[in-house]
C-alpha cells in the first residue's frame, strides 16, 4: 500500500502527518522513500524553516511492517536501500525537526525520534525497541545515539530486554524533550516549531550543524555497522521464527537457537 503523508505549510513550518492510522503508520520501503522525499523537498524549500512530524490515529508509528520486512527490506543491500537513503537524509537535514508523539512509538517509531531536535510526547505514550524479541538489531543509528543520550545502563535495558516503557522513561533516555498531558503534545510541538521559524534561519542551521558535527563520523560508522548486522538478521532463522509467530499470533520460541 502506498504510504500517505499529509503536508501543509503554515508560518514557515511544514507539518508532515503520517496518514495511515488503520495500519498504525507502519514503516516499509515505500514509507522510507516517501518521508525522504518530503524531507528533501523541505530542506531545499526556502519557504520552509522547520519541519513538524506528527501522526493520525491512535499511534505515532508502530515500527516496521513485519509481513513485508523479511523479503522486502534491504533487498538490494543496505547501501542501495530506502532505509539508507532516509537515514542519510536525516543525518544531514539542515533545518530543525520537531515531533509530536502519542499512542505507540515502536521500533523505528522510537529510533526515528533520535534524529529530531525536539520531541514532545503525550503522557500515555508507550515506547518499545523490541528488536531482540523479533530476531532483529537496532537501526536508525540507535546503537550509537541511544547510549549517547541515555547512558549505557538504560540503553542496555531498553534495547536488550526490548520491553515497553513509558514516556517518563523515554524522557530519562533522551528520546523526548518534554512529556505533556494527553492531547497536548502537538500543541507544544507546534509552539516550538513556530518559535524556531521566527528566528534567523542561517544561524539556526549553523547551530544545529555545530551541535551534531562532533558525532557525525561515529554516527556514520554506526549506521554502516547496523546495516551489515541488519542484512544478516534478515536472513536469520530467528527472524523467520519471529515473523511466523507474528502471523500465527503467538509468542516466538527461540529455545532451539
Amino acid at each position: 500500500m502506498t504510504p500517505t503523508f499529509h503536508s501543509a505549510i503554515q508560518n514557515k513550518v511544514l507539518h508532515l502527518r503520517f496518514g495511515q492510522p488503520g495500519l498504525r503508520n507502519l514503516m516499509d520501503d515505500a514509507w522510507f522513500d516517501a518521508l525522504e522525499a518530503h524531507l528533501a523537498q523541505a530542506d531545499a524549500d526556502p519557504a520552509v524553516r522547520v519541519v513538524l512530524l506528527s501522526a493520525e490515529g491512535d499511534a505515532f508509528c508502530a515500527g516496521a511492517n513485519l509481513k513485508s520486512v523479511q523479503h522486502g527490506l534491504l533487498a538490494e543491500g543496505y547501501d542501495k536501500s530506502a532505509l539508507s537513503r532516509l537515514l542519510q537524509r536525516l543525518t544531514r537535514f539542515g533545518k530543525p525537526l520537531v515531533a509530536a508523539v502519542h499512542g505507540l512509538a515502536i521500533g523505528g517509531g522510537s529510533t526515528l525520534l533520535l534524529h529530531c531536535d525536539f520531541v514532545y510526547a503525550a503522557q500515555g505514550t508507550r515506547f518499545q525497541l523490541p528488536f531482540a524479541r523479533l530476531g532483529l538489531v537496532p537501526e536508525f543509528g540507535s546503537s550509537y545515539l541511544l547510549p549517547l543520550s541515555a547512558g549505557m545502563r538504560l540503553a542496555s535495558q531498553i534495547v536488550l530486554l526490548g520491553e515497553p516503557f513509558d514516556a517518563e522513561t523515554a524522557l530519562r533516555a533522551g528520546l523526548v524533550t518534554q512529556v505533556t498531558p494527553e492531547g497536548q503534545a502537538l500543541a507544544h510541538a507546534r509552539q516550538t516549531a513556530e518559535a524556531l521559524a521566527q528566528l534567523a534561519p542561517a544561524p539556526v542551521a549553523a547551530a544545529k550543524r555545530l551541535l551534531r558535527q562532533g558525532h557525525a563520523a561515529a554516527l556514520q560508522a554506526a549506521l554502516a555497522a547496523e546495516g551489515e548486522a541488519l542484512q544478516a538478521s534478515l536472513q536469520s532463522p530467528e527472524l523467520a521464527e519471529a515473523v511466523t509467530a507474528f502471523i500465527e499470533k503467538r509468542a516466538p520460541d527461540f529455545a532451539r537457537f
